[in-house]
């Protein structure tokens, strides 16, 4: 495996910076996303990571942040590693793994990025539990 490429979605990071005026010391949740894209023909796996930050302002769940990028992988012999179940894409734990780290180091990347200079650059960058995601990718609830 190897990583062909990784940037931000354009389009797709959004600030919501009314929501940043009034958050205040608001605590600030995390929402992810996986998505798996396959390229059988080329043997390309694209991973597209998405997080949503989200606040209760004013008694209503805001979307203070939302950012997204993709990381393509070459993934020689990539059937063997990989089963397509309807519209969902199930791939080898261990590879896995490794494509949802490089991802979601790149998407903490970003948001620092994003996040400079508004009240959000003082708030710590998600902590992402590469195992609990895993489990919630391949079982479809979280571990308890």
């Amino acid at each position: 495996m190897s990583l062909v490429s990784v940037r931000e979605i354009e389009g797709a990071t959004a600030i919501n910076h009314r929501a940043l005026r009034r958050l205040g010391h608001t605590p600030v949740s995390v929402d992810l996303n996986v998505r798996a894209v396959p390229d059988v023909e080329h043997s390309i796996l694209s991973l597209v990571v998405s997080c949503s930050y989200l606040a209760v302002i004013g008694l209503i769940r805001t979307r203070v942040l939302s950012c997204s990028v993709v990381a393509n992988f070459e993934i020689p012999g990539m059937a063997e590693i990989m089963a397509v179940q309807g519209e969902e894409v199930i791939v080898q734990g261990k590879v896995m793994s490794t494509m949802l780290g490089i991802a979601v180091g790149s998407l903490r990347g970003v948001i620092a990025v994003r996040t400079a200079g508004t009240p959000l650059r003082f708030r710590p960058l998600p902590i992402i539990d590469l195992n609990a995601l895993m489990y919630r990718l391949q079982f479809g609830s979280a571990a308890r």
